[in-house]
């Protein structure tokens, strides 16, 4: 699969969101690490280019995956604990 399809797909910043939800929780660093995720969304977007009628709203969609994701790791994380 390439690197664009993978960067592409909400599941992939879903994971990441996860990863840093569940790694870090509702800390200071993990609100960094989301921070980072948002700039990196929005550079993903502004390279990607004009809007394709089969891809925009997968692309579209990798912002609000990363939150969702992000959310669900701390929330994991807690029940967890």
């Amino acid at each position: 699969m390439p690197f664009v399809r993978i960067v592409e797909s909400p599941f992939a910043w879903a994971a990441a969101g996860f990863a840093i939800g569940l790694g870090l929780a509702a800390a200071n660093a993990s609100s960094w690490g989301i921070a980072i995720g948002i700039v990196a969304f929005m550079v993903f977007l502004s390279r990607i280019g004009p809007a394709r009628p089969r891809t925009e709203g997968k692309v579209f969609a990798t912002g609000p995956a990363l939150i969702v994701g992000w959310m669900l790791g701390f929330v994991v994380r807690g029940l967890i604990q």
